[in-house]
């Protein structure tokens, strides 16, 4: 099965930004649509996205506090240093998983496992790349 990857890297629904706290970054980004974190599914909404949660760990929290979900990563590292904060999502079809988290000045990010459910979809569809850029 051919994949076609395909990049979008200007989706932001608001202006980009970073949010830093306690010496932690925080990412705040809008997600316009439903997406699978791992094994859970979360709605569309204002999400806070915390990076620093442990070692390996990211937490994402709905702006009404209604969903959240904490989930290992991986750290990755990119050449270029992306100016702005945002979240990579892998979109097969009509659903989106998240794949990879980035901070703003910072080349190093964390990228998430693939679920079961993802590389189930992903056998059968074809795939490409979202981003969402962080706001404040």
């Amino acid at each position: 099965m051919t994949t076609q990857l395909i990049r979008t890297l200007s989706v932001a629904l608001l202006a980009a930004a970073s949010v830093y706290a306690q010496g932690s970054q925080i990412l705040t980004v809008q997600v316009p649509f439903g997406f699978h974190v791992g094994n859970s599914m979360l709605p569309s909404g204002q999400y806070t996205v915390y990076t620093d949660a442990g070692p390996g760990v990211v937490k994402l929290r709905s702006a009404d506090a209604k969903s959240s979900v904490m989930i290992l990563s991986i750290a990755t590292q990119t050449l270029a240093t992306p100016t702005t904060g945002k979240l990579v999502f892998n979109k097969y079809g009509d659903e989106y998983f998240l794949s990879q988290i980035w901070k703003a000045g910072s080349n190093r990010g964390n990228e998430l496992r693939k679920s079961r459910r993802e590389a189930e979809v992903a056998a059968s569809t074809r795939r490409g790349v979202q981003s969402i850029l962080a706001s404040q």
